[in-house]
């Protein structure tokens, strides 16, 4: 069967060889494309072998798109296109990034509490590595466990802090005010606790006792800890002489905003015996400390004295929001 191009040209030279002549009737002067066998240069849509659309007019063909019939095939050797359907399933891309495997859920590990943020890296740490399966959505919340069940705790409007290793997290202090760090007022403050007190207008001269082993003090202002080789206590007593309760008071709330749990001690008053001498006492709730002192501190919160009696405490109330910073103070180094 001969292909329309070659048709052309036998036509062009029988005609310049030969007195026109009227073609036969047998001769097909068009070519028919649906009877076409398949294209040479098959195209490749969405990942399967296609031919191109029918030509219904062979003038319109481009030059160089050639049919063959299957005996000139066989004739130049060359194979024909194999047939594919349009359905035929994509050829995979070689060079598309493979999505990871999926880490396995970490079986609840929390003892306390722990920030969603730091449970979730140490995760990645165990062998092997798995994922919280609350984060990343609790990632700034405190997470802990009920039974084998991740739960949230605390969801912190201020962030979750991550506090050294066996202490248990806690939410950051919505209502921490900014307080530069300058020298100790005192031998015997932890640095933090110095800068809140100067911060909440005590002047170092107020200052009556940080460590030390007064007999009416029963141990509570013995060492706590120490910070870059200095000792510190967490309590402090502070002279409230020259001072109306008006003005105590008023000193109380600050020290309370800047994270002091704090009393008056005003003899025969609220527990405090008559014969000993009126000052404040006042804990700093944001570094460790001993138990005796965190049981003050848990008394506070609890709107009682700090004392052995642990009796209900009147001559001032602290504000929620001082109880809320208390607590979230506390919490970053109490012992569960």
């Amino acid at each position: 069967m001969l292909s329309a191009r070659d048709f052309r040209i036998l036509v062009g030279l029988s005609a310049a060889a030969c007195a026109p002549a009227e073609l036969s009737t047998s001769v097909e002067p068009r070519f028919d494309a649906a009877q076409a066998p398949p294209l040479m240069d098959a195209r490749l849509v969405d990942g399967a072998r296609t031919r191109p659309p029918a030509v219904e007019d062979v003038s319109l063909m481009p030059e160089g798109d050639v049919f063959m019939g299957a005996d000139m095939q066989a004739a130049s050797g060359l194979d024909a296109a194999p047939e594919l359907s349009a359905d035929a399933a994509p050829v995979p891309n070689a060079d598309a990034a493979t999505e990871p495997p999926a880490l396995p859920e970490c079986p609840c590990f929390v003892r306390a509490a722990w920030c969603g943020e730091s449970a979730a890296a140490h995760g990645l740490t165990l062998d092997p590595p798995c994922r919280v399966p609350l984060v990343p959505e609790h990632a700034d919340d405190v997470l802990g466990c009920d039974g084998d069940r991740w739960v949230v705790q605390a969801v912190c409007a201020a962030g979750c802090y991550s506090a050294p290793s066996g202490t248990p997290d806690s939410c950051n202090a919505a209502v921490w005010p900014p307080c530069p760090s300058a020298p100790l007022l005192h031998a015997g403050l932890h640095p933090e606790a110095s800068d809140r007190l100067r911060c909440a207008g005590v002047q170092s001269d107020e200052i009556t006792q940080t460590i030390g082993n007064a007999a009416a003090s029963a141990g509570y202002h013995a060492r706590d800890g120490s910070v870059d080789g200095r000792d510190y206590c967490a309590a402090v007593d502070l002279r409230s002489r020259g001072r109306s309760n008006a003005q105590i008071r008023a000193l109380l709330a600050r020290l309370g905003e800047h994270g002091f749990a704090a009393w008056y001690r005003e003899p025969g008053a609220d527990g405090w015996p008559a014969d000993e001498a009126a000052h404040l006492h006042a804990v700093f709730a944001g570094v460790p400390m001993k138990a005796q002192l965190e049981g003050q501190v848990r008394d506070f919160l609890a709107g009682l004295n700090g004392l052995a009696s642990h009796r209900p405490y009147g001559f001032w109330t602290p504000a929620p929001e001082v109880l809320d910073l208390i607590r979230a103070l506390f919490e970053r180094h109490a012992a569960p």
